[in-house]
């Protein structure tokens, strides 16, 4: 438990609050597939990030535990729907079903594995609470969701040189790699990293919204044929 830990936590759960309501408020608005998978994805990572508030406020306990990894681990691969369909709707909707049919097995597997009382004493219990018949399921969202998040971005900027695909690119590394970072057993690194990460990917997301404001009156002042 550390004071940094829960402020950072929950820093990072109030940004992706935020901008998960802005999504959904556009979702709402255009009913749009990458807008709900967005959703969804943002929500799921402001839970993971309040679930590690509560850990570093008052401790790790199993529910909060088996909470926390329920929605890390499968968040990019949401992150990755929304870019999906994006890109392509055939592609976006075989990495959603994909995502979900993966996702019904993890929620079984997570929900009845043995939890290790010694790892949730742990300043990061990571993964390490599950034995690794339940650990090898993580790479199996994270891989694929982290290819479209970031190779979609970058395909995007090089299409456009929208610089806001660079930030949303940048952002999906650091969130997707951040990770990574609980295995050198340095709290703040992981905290840091997710803060950082949802950081880049919210301004990617605000700076989005300039050359769509840009185009609409050129699109309403051009002659109809």
């Amino acid at each position: 438990m550390s004071p940094e830990g829960a402020a950072m936590s929950l820093a990072s759960a109030a940004i992706s609050a935020v901008f998960a309501f802005l999504v959904l408020h556009q979702w709402l608005a255009r009913r749009k597939a990458y807008q709900l998978a967005w959703t969804v994805g943002l929500f799921m990572f402001t839970l993971a990030a309040f679930m590690q508030f509560i850990a570093e406020a008052y401790g790790w306990t199993e529910p909060v535990y088996r909470v926390y990894y329920f929605l890390a681990a499968p968040l990019v691969a949401v992150l990755g729907v929304g870019s999906a369909f994006l890109a392509n709707r055939r592609l976006g909707m075989a990495l959603s079903l994909y995502t979900i049919v993966l996702a019904v097995g993890f929620a079984w597997v997570v929900f009845t594995a043995t939890v290790s009382p010694a790892a949730l004493l742990e300043p990061i219990p990571a993964g390490n609470g599950f034995s690794s018949s339940v650990r090898i399921w993580s790479p199996l969202f994270t891989v694929p969701g982290s290819l479209a998040l970031i190779g979609i971005a970058l395909i995007s900027y090089w299409r456009t040189r929208f610089t806001f695909n660079l930030w949303i690119a940048a952002g999906a590394i650091v969130a997707a790699g951040s990770g990574a970072l609980a295995s050198l057993d340095v709290p703040w690194l992981l905290y840091l990293g997710e803060l950082v990460g949802i950081a880049l990917l919210f301004g990617g997301f605000l700076a989005s919204r300039e050359p769509a404001k840009a185009l609409r009156p050129a699109a309403a002042q051009a002659p109809s044929s």
